[in-house]
């Protein structure tokens, strides 16, 4: 089985009581990069790789890992996440 159709699969037996919203967005956000990382290395391995498309993977999966860098690194309670809500009164 394909490794991140292993993890996907360990991850829907998450319930969506036991995860807060922003668990939910980082659950997804591994999904993709596990996608994109097996992708990557799949088509590295085809006889002719299609370079541009590797590049537009590779791409994708920096800008997931940013996002999961974020979530791990400030979106891990339920504030951290909103920016500082100006009134306008």
């Amino acid at each position: 089985m394909l490794p991140f159709i292993d993890k996907k699969l360990q991850d829907n037996r998450i319930t969506s009581d036991s995860t807060s919203p922003h668990g939910n967005a980082r659950i997804k956000v591994e999904q993709d990069i596990a996608f994109l990382t097996d992708r990557i290395a799949a088509m590295k391995s085809q006889p002719r790789p299609n370079a541009m498309l590797i590049e537009h993977y590779q791409s994708m999966l920096k800008s997931r890992e940013s996002v999961l860098k974020w979530l791990m690194d400030g979106c891990d309670d339920e504030t951290s996440c909103l920016p500082d809500q100006r009134s306008a009164g």
